[in-house]
């Protein structure tokens, strides 16, 4: 539990899809990440953005936490690493510093600190999709950060690395993400049920497994085996995931939690803070409240020994 002391005076927040920014400096000095707004890659990439802050002063000011997510997301650090803890209620374990890898965090907080000046790319694909660039292995993914180098080999990406590093422009660094992607991009082949399952609860979680089930013509049993095979968990776990994204989603916009319990489809307030407290480890309320500016600073251990809630 973060005591009252342990809580730094957060005087800017930003929200990003399942991450949540803030900063001790006021909004005039505090950084703020900038979107890829190309239309190149939609149906790989779902969203794309790049923090750039050369000052220590301004990025050591930051803390990210950042929340559960069914899509599989790349982290590209081209200066400084950040340190990362993941914290689920009490449970803390803390990650080694890694500057590219990728994840797909299914429980807990993952609360980062950078440690210098900070450059990151972080590129979210969306989950059906995302086979076509890392194969059909997104269960390994799960609660672990998979080093780049070891899906796309050391040479490529100290590449892509060097050249983030010297460019001068999100717009420019964005280019050069966009080209190794495409490059890396396997040939589409028919898409799979699951893919078309996963699609299909990213639009709609509030389908029960046997209206998806039907709506794709498969058993029940045929579904939950090769979703889990895939991702690593079961089509309901996925789309409780999701609707937790919409709940933060709707948090951000200022929504009150009755009307957001009402609008993602839970049978009532208690349901939303239930399920939301099963998958985050903490209440959303509880959430809300700043990180220990002491997390992260000490001790690590490898990311693959993130706990599962």
């Amino acid at each position: 539990m973060l005591l009252p002391q342990d809580q730094p005076d957060v005087k800017h927040r930003v929200h990003i899809r399942n991450c949540t920014v803030s900063s001790v400096l006021p909004p005039s000095e505090s950084a703020e990440p900038v979107f890829d707004t190309s239309c190149v890659l939609p149906d790989l990439v779902e969203e794309m953005w790049d923090w750039d802050v050369a000052s220590p002063h301004q990025a050591q000011s930051l803390r990210f936490r950042c929340t559960p997510s069914r899509g599989l997301n790349l982290v590209v650090h081209y200066r400084t690493p950040m340190r990362s803890t993941w914290q689920f209620g009490t449970r803390l374990s803390r990650q080694s510093q890694r500057h590219n890898f990728a994840t797909m965090l299914q429980n807990g907080v993952v609360i980062s600190v950078p440690s210098g000046p900070l450059g990151m790319i972080v590129v979210r694909l969306r989950p059906e999709a995302a086979t076509r660039l890392v194969g059909d292995r997104l269960r390994y993914f799960l609660n672990a950060g998979i080093g780049l180098d070891d899906l796309f080999g050391a040479t490529r990406v100290s590449l892509l690395g060097e050249k983030l590093a010297e460019a001068t422009t999100s717009a420019e660094r964005f280019s050069h993400m966009r080209a190794f992607l495409l490059s890396n991009r396997r040939s589409r082949h028919a898409e799979s049920v699951v893919s078309r399952a996963a699609a299909l609860l990213r639009r709609d979680p509030c389908l029960r497994v046997g209206q998806l089930a039907a709506r794709l013509a498969v058993s029940e049993r045929h579904l939950c085996r090769d979703f889990n095979a895939m991702f690593g968990m079961g089509p309901k776990q996925f789309a409780r995931i999701r609707r937790i994204e919409r709940v933060l989603a709707a948090r951000a916009q200022g929504a009150t939690w009755a009307d957001i319990a009402y609008a993602t489809g839970f049978t009532d307030q208690a349901h939303m803070i239930n399920d939301f407290t099963a998958i985050v480890g903490v209440s959303p309320a509880e959430l809300g409240h700043p990180p220990s500016p002491r997390i992260g600073l000490s001790g690590c251990i490898d990311a693959r020994q993130l706990g599962h809630g």
